[in-house]
């Protein structure tokens, strides 16, 4: 997809990419992204959230018509809250 997108870029066309792995994301320095900390499978947030789910889409928006460096990588504020068992599992593994 970065490669793509710095593509588009060149020829006009703004992009920004949404992350849900910023290690990944760095290594593939597309020309921006959005970082989330939500799972996979809910990019946008939980299914049926729609007031985030078009927040989201917004930031998207803004930020594609952003000038910035090739590959910054924008952490967003929104926060996976859900009990989905990742903590749990986190903290029995550090045990």
């Amino acid at each position: 997809m970065g490669l793509i997108q710095r593509v588009l870029d060149e020829a006009g066309i703004p992009t920004v990419s949404l992350t849900l792995v910023r290690e990944i994301t760095q290594l593939v320095q597309p020309s921006k992204a959005l970082y989330l900390q939500h799972p996979f499978g809910l990019t946008l947030g939980a299914v049926g959230d729609r007031d985030t789910h078009e927040a989201i889409l917004r930031e998207c928006l803004r930020w594609a018509e952003e000038e910035l460096p090739p590959g910054t990588i924008v952490d967003l504020p929104y926060r996976w809250d859900k009990d989905d068992l990742r903590e749990r599992q986190l903290r029995k593994e550090a045990h």
